[in-house]
């Protein structure tokens, strides 16, 4: 996983109005109320194209873990609602700025056409000291473009 795109992206997220509050580092954490960890899992090719003139296109994926550990206590209806609406939160701004083409962009060719998307925000675990944790998958998908030389177009 590239860090840099990591990096980028961990800088993106913290200017999300749902992670106003919560320290967001690029590792996984011990769960902690108001933090937040963000790890790469991965970049595939999903297509290698290439051109008359030596360009080699690849359109690629990279995928993102980001837990989020929230407050809540046992039994507490309030908060349990508060969290789910921050991810709900989280999940809408992150549509609406790649629909805007607001997003961070990780390639170099038809960056237009990159897409960050979200998906599968999920309680993944309490404890018994009143913190939740909760998971979103997060993708990016873009094009990155070499000369016949193998260099970055």
């Amino acid at each position: 996983m590239n860090t840099n795109i990591l990096t980028t992206l961990c800088a993106f997220l913290r200017t999300a109005p749902a992670m106003q509050g919560i320290a967001l580092t690029a590792e996984q954490l011990p769960p902690a109320p108001f933090t937040a960890g963000l790890w790469g899992k991965g970049t595939a090719v999903k297509e290698t194209r290439q051109n008359l003139w030596g360009e080699t296109r690849q359109s690629r994926r990279s995928e993102f873990v980001l837990r989020l550990c929230l407050p809540l206590p046992p039994g507490d209806d309030t908060a349990a609602l508060q969290n789910a609406q921050r991810l709900e939160a989280l999940q809408a701004w992150l549509a609406a700025q790649s629909a805007a083409h607001t997003a961070p962009t990780f390639g170099n060719y038809e960056t237009e056409t990159e897409a960050l998307r979200t998906a599968d925000a999920c309680m993944e675990r309490t404890d018994a000291g009143g913190t939740a944790c909760y998971t979103l998958r997060l993708w990016a998908d873009y094009t990155v473009a070499y000369t016949e030389k193998g260099e970055p177009v």
